[in-house]
């Protein structure tokens, strides 16, 4: 016997989907929404659009390494970039093996010792018991030291998240009364390079203990199985993998870190200056606090109109260093980063 659609039956037609009514208030959300897009980045393109077309013209070998004078026509931005350079090598010498360093114990220590902390303050809470005089207060002691260190790992961990959403100002603050009123470094790059690795710490934190992260758990696992230690495992296998997201991540952070004015005006930076510091970050302590932002906030200021293409001038080449540092760090993301 043959199956014939009369046989079977017809088929049920699928009724289609309806399609679904837009609200007006739904209407008027999405239009705000996009004009709202529309006219920030037309405002941005307008502006950038500006400053190109008026600072492109002035840059040229003598306005980058070798005119350094008061006047427009003798003024550039050597002083500026030298010290630029010497406050983010000392910023990346101080800012990327504390970054580093903090991030691998946070990630991989932390919770470990924190258990072990537990179980010691286990025994040393039934050893008390048992202990007279002298030894009973240094047992004390070691059991108080114990139980702080959960709480501790907890209140560092709370704080660096905290710290990365503060305002640079506040950084600049902190390193005017750290670095130049006690410790007694005055207005130099030393301060000024101390105080924005204050400033990128956390970010540099942050973004390497996610690249940690990242990393999955069964490659540190194996190198355990294979008798490395906790140490071994995560020197040897776990941070060769998260470098290119910890490189990137620290990266973008020096990006921040150069373009920052406020942390270096407050700390008491030189806005102007004829004198061409050295490039050398061991004289770094005795030169005058000068960097691109400063140089740039200083022509801006002026009433003259020439200082004022100046200043053009001085954004575009701060906007092309930040973009060949956001491009390494797209290239070592792209190059370099593993698909788990």
């Amino acid at each position: 016997m043959t199956l014939t659609q009369e046989t079977l039956g017809a088929r049920p037609s699928v009724a289609p989907f309806a399609k679904k009514r837009h609200r007006p208030g739904d209407v008027v959300f999405h239009a705000v929404v996009l004009g709202a897009v529309i006219v920030a980045i037309s405002s941005l393109i307008w502006v950038m659009w500006s400053i190109v077309k008026v600072g492109v013209p002035l840059i040229d070998w003598d306005f980058l390494a070798v005119n350094n004078g008061a006047r427009p026509k003798t003024a550039g931005f050597t002083s500026a970039l030298r010290g630029s350079l010497v406050v983010l090598l000392i910023t990346m010498l101080v800012a990327l093996p504390l970054g580093f360093g903090a991030a691998i114990y946070l990630e991989k220590f932390a919770v470990a010792r924190q258990q072990v902390a537990a179980r010691r303050a286990v025994l040393l809470r039934d050893r008390l018991a048992n202990e007279r005089g002298l030894a009973r207060v240094g047992t004390s002691v070691r059991l108080i030291w114990a139980r702080l260190v959960g709480p501790l790992n907890r209140f560092v961990d709370i704080n660096i998240s905290n710290l990365a959403a503060v305002p640079s100002v506040i950084y600049g603050l902190l390193g005017l009364a750290v670095f130049v009123t006690f410790a007694g470094l005055s207005e130099s790059l030393l301060a000024g390079g101390l105080t924005l690795a204050m400033l990128v710490l956390p970010i540099i934190i942050i973004s390497s203990r996610e690249a940690l992260k990242a990393v999955p758990s069964s490659i540190e696992q194996g190198a355990l199985a294979l008798g490395s230690t906790p140490w071994q495992a995560v020197r040897g296998q776990v941070v060769p993998a998260a470098i290119p997201g910890m490189l990137t991540g620290s990266i973008l952070a020096m990006s921040r870190a150069i373009g920052e004015s406020a942390p270096l005006i407050v700390v008491g930076g030189v806005v102007f200056s004829t004198h061409i510091p050295s490039v050398n970050p061991v004289n770094a302590g005795s030169e005058a606090l000068l960097a691109m932002p400063l140089q740039i906030f200083f022509w801006a200021a002026r009433p003259q109109e020439s200082f004022r293409d100046l200043a053009a001038a001085g954004i575009v080449v701060l906007m092309i260093v930040l973009l060949l540092m956001n491009s390494v760090a797209i290239f070592l993301r792209n190059r370099y980063s593993k698909r788990w």
